[in-house]
């Protein structure tokens, strides 16, 4: 969920910031293009008003041209060029005006030049005139004193200035063409950069979610392949348990029923005996023989004596069973504390709790552990510590010195810890057996009542573990205790597991 959230905001933030990149684009471009065309614009515009000032001078030469052909001749052809010149002035100088019309730099020019172009087209018109009217010698001399070529040079400088000043403009406008169009030759370069890096980030965050993706579902899978490991084990455990309860039901009922056979036996050896022992004391004077006193000496010093041993035996026996049932049925519901402990030291202090015996028996023990912490339950492991290390004891070889040695390590989540000893060994067939209730393995020179490794076992997995035997008769025997490094977690999971 985390995960899908996670690519819809990243897609988000891409289609937003791809969305606000090509809006940027389209606006930059828009603006170049818009600078671009009005300074194309004033560019066609400059050129206008410079071919309209170069018009009106030539127009202007044609005229004084065709005026002074006529003045020098008198041929009426020379008037054609100049009345045609004539009659395109005006309109040049009105598109002259309409092209730098609300342009300063232009309009004083243009002014100046219209009111010369009328003086100029005056003085034209008033020499030949002269001239027509027979009055050539004056008409000479006024083009003589250069009034008109002075005019004509003025007018020539004024439209130059408005011709140079427009080249100028025009060539700034072909610069801010040319600079628009490389502003815009590396904006699109920047786009198809920023385009690029849209697409790589996007396809970056589409593998990176694929990848989670496939991750996740790996992930899942991983799970629940726990998960199946995990009910099988638990089946197991069920399986394990329920066979443990049948077992344990089975051995109860045998071991607790051999003792109440053995008390209605001697129970009815009890009513035998009194039947003889009452008819002896009820006798009430009447004659007994022999055999029947006999008898009767016989019950009330044997029989009822040796009935009432094994009852009392029989008594003990089942008060025994009754109580290592109770002591494991104890251990099992008691309340476990997880808190920090040293393996090491835990394995210490039970071989020094039965150091006495360990130096009785000429024995050695050995600890080969570094530093192992784990957070368990101290008492159990104490308990089951101290078994392990007794039965050692116990059930040692006579013919050499005890060895006894402790090792531990990490095993992933588990802590292992080994107890060996050089003892007398356990048959392999009876691995089992030595840890069933009620049970013991090989030559039975030893007291106990078969609880000790149950008991074991049941500490073992109550901390969410277990304990395993590897012997060979004659050699000795290893036992391997396998508990997690970390109680509470376990604890944890099995009240999640629970609710």
């Amino acid at each position: 969920m985390k995960l899908g959230k996670t690519f819809v905001q990243s897609s988000l933030l891409m289609m937003i910031g791809g969305i606000s990149l090509l809006l940027a684009i389209v606006a930059s471009a828009f603006l170049l293009v818009n600078n671009t065309r009005q300074s194309f614009d004033a560019l066609v515009n400059e050129r206008a008003v410079r071919s309209a000032a170069a018009d009106l001078f030539s127009l202007l030469q044609d005229a004084e041209s065709g005026q002074r052909g006529y003045l020098l001749t008198g041929d009426q052809s020379f008037l054609s060029p100049y009345k045609d010149a004539v009659g395109q002035v005006a309109s040049s100088v009105k598109q002259l005006q309409q092209l730098t019309s609300g342009r300063p730099n232009y309009q004083a020019l243009v002014s100046s030049i219209d009111g010369q172009v009328h003086v100029k087209l005056e003085e034209l018109a008033s020499t030949i005139k002269m001239f027509d009217e027979n009055k050539k010698d004056e008409t000479l001399e006024i083009v003589r004193n250069g009034f008109g070529q002075k005019l004509m040079n003025k007018l020539r400088k004024q439209l130059q200035l408005i011709i140079d000043l427009s080249d100028k403009n025009i060539q700034v406008n072909i610069e801010q063409q040319i600079t628009a169009s490389n502003q815009l030759k590396w904006i699109m370069i920047g786009a198809a950069l920023a385009i690029v890096a849209v697409m790589s980030i996007s396809l970056y965050i589409i593998m990176q979610y694929i990848k989670s993706i496939n991750a996740a579902s790996a992930e899942v899978q991983k799970f629940n392949a726990a998960l199946e490991l995990r009910v099988v084990e638990r089946t197991e455990d069920l399986v394990r348990a329920n066979q443990e309860i049948q077992r344990f039901a089975y051995i109860v009922t045998h071991d607790l029923r051999a003792p109440l056979v053995n008390i209605m036996g001697f129970t009815t050896e009890l009513e035998n005996a009194l039947t003889m022992m009452k008819n002896y004391v009820l006798a009430d004077g009447a004659p007994l023989n022999d055999a029947e006193i006999l008898e009767a000496r016989e019950a009330a010093a044997e029989d009822v004596p040796e009935a009432l041993a094994f009852i009392r035996s029989s008594t003990a026996k089942m008060d025994s069973l009754i109580n290592a049932i109770l002591k494991i049925s104890r251990d099992g519901r008691r309340e476990l504390k997880p808190e920090q402990v040293d393996i090491k030291a835990i394995a210490q202090s039970s071989i020094n709790s039965l150091k006495h015996l360990i130096d009785a028996a000429d024995g050695t023990a050995e600890i080969s552990i570094g530093s192992v912490q784990a957070i368990t339950d101290r008492l159990s492991l104490e308990q089951i510590f101290t078994n392990l290390v007794d039965n050692a004891i116990k059930y040692r070889a006579p013919e050499r010195p005890l060895k006894i040695t402790v090792h531990a390590k990490h095993v992933g989540a588990f802590i292992e810890t080994m107890i060996e000893d050089n003892g007398r060994g356990i048959n392999e067939s009876d691995f089992e057996r030595i840890f069933e209730l009620f049970r013991r393995a090989g030559p039975q020179n030893q007291t106990g009542d078969g609880i000790g490794l149950a008991h074991v076992r049941s500490l073992a997995r109550n901390l969410g573990g277990d304990i395993f035997v590897r012997s060979e008769l004659g050699k000795g025997s290893a036992f391997t205790l396998r508990v997690p490094a970390d109680l509470s977690f376990i604890l944890r999971r099995n009240t999640l597991n629970q609710n």
